[in-house]
């Protein structure tokens, strides 16, 4: 939608320069990010030096944080002394952020993995060793942060080439594409502050994710209504197949369901709606259209619109063409005006993704631009 629009212009503009550029200027080299060695069968084989005697990475069955006691160094939990394409040490040096290629599909699990040690890992992971820069905790910090934002989930799914397939893919690409921040220009609060909810993250039981949503969103000088553009847009647009099918489930009216949107969805347009009817004296109303029994098999829900002492009434037949026009068109949203200035029906399909809080912003917005002559108030006279 067009508040996507605005928040990717937000954060395209919230830096100059991207991750990729910003880490190429103080690693000109770029040998401290990338893919970890390469154990594949019938390739060219090195001796592993170096890597052979650093513990070598696992992930921990449970948790955010690495427990180094369970890890053996790689001549030992492989029983070998060669791999293909081994890297380079500085790759593996520390602080370390270690981030899987398939971080699994739950956001409240692990992303990415911190290291205080230098580890050796595999090419199922990415790499980034902040060894060497002028602010290496705060780096590794930033990135830990990103790497688990609803921001870059975000940002991946608009961008990314690899999305649409059956489970979650990290692609470094997508992640040297956002635009990142110069560390040096950032206040010494900020720093504290991304440290700080990395720690949070990685050792806390409960884990800070709303705190982290609102600092990185608004490091790149992006507000609670951006995070709510996001999520919803992630949820109805998931990013991967199996998490798209809680977006195509039927709004119910059992308000016991605390993922049903309905009721959020009302609150929502009703609320944006009220300042219009508040300035005439009156309030508005927003009511689950009383002609749908629980039975109701169209593809189609919908809500009145109307002062709160008015009943909206409209034609069954003149409803049946509403319909029947809006699914020939592959219409999302029908807009039914009642007759009188007694209000309106809106219609939406009936499937979750349509039902999240920024669409019944689209809607207010879309009412009070085109519709508010329909509700009969004062100033409309």
């Amino acid at each position: 939608t067009w508040l996507d629009v605005e928040v990717m212009e937000g954060i395209l503009k919230a830096f100059p320069k991207t991750l990729k550029q910003e880490w190429a200027r103080w690693n000109p080299k770029r040998d401290k990010s990338g893919k970890g060695y390469d154990l594949s069968v019938n390739v060219k084989m090195k001796a592993v030096g170096f890597l052979g005697e650093l513990l070598d990475f696992e992930e921990p069955t449970n948790g955010f944080s690495i427990d180094y006691s369970k890890l053996l160094p790689f001549k030992e939990r492989h029983r070998r002394t060669t791999t293909n394409r081994p890297r380079t040490e500085s790759l593996y040096q520390k602080p370390l952020v270690i981030i899987p290629k398939a971080p699994g599909e739950d956001p409240l699990t692990p992303k990415a993995y911190l290291s205080s040690r230098a580890l050796a890992f595999s090419q199922s992971y990415y790499g980034y060793s902040t060894a060497g820069h002028a602010d290496e905790t705060t780096l590794a910090a930033l990135i830990y942060l990103l790497a688990h934002s609803t921001l870059f989930r975000y940002f991946a799914l608009v961008v990314s080439a690899s999305q649409g397939v059956d489970y979650m893919l990290f692609a470094k690409r997508d992640f040297a594409a956002l635009p990142f921040p110069d560390l040096d220009k950032l206040p010494t609060s900020t720093k504290t502050r991304t440290c700080n909810l990395a720690h949070r993250l990685e050792h806390d039981a409960a884990k800070p994710w709303g705190e982290i949503d609102e600092f990185i969103f608004g490091l790149y000088g992006l507000d609670a209504d951006a995070v709510q553009v996001a999520t919803d847009t992630l949820f109805a647009a998931a990013s991967y197949r199996k998490a798209g099918r809680a977006a195509l489930k039927t709004t119910m009216r059992d308000t016991t369901d605390l993922e049903n949107p309905r009721e959020k969805f009302i609150t929502t347009l009703r609320d944006a709606l009220e300042p219009y009817f508040d300035v005439c004296g009156e309030h508005a109303a927003v009511r689950e259209a009383e002609f749908q029994p629980d039975t109701w098999r169209e593809p189609w829900f919908f809500l009145a619109v109307s002062r709160e002492a008015d009943a909206v009434k409209v034609n069954p037949s003149l409803l049946r063409e509403a319909m029947r026009v809006a699914n020939e068109r592959g219409a999302s949203r029908i807009i039914v005006h009642a007759p009188g200035g007694h209000g309106l029906l809106l219609g939406l399909l009936n499937q979750r993704r349509w039902w999240t809080v920024t669409r019944a912003r689209l809607c207010a917005l879309h009412i009070i631009r085109l519709h508010l002559d329909r509700f009969g108030l004062p100033d409309d006279q």
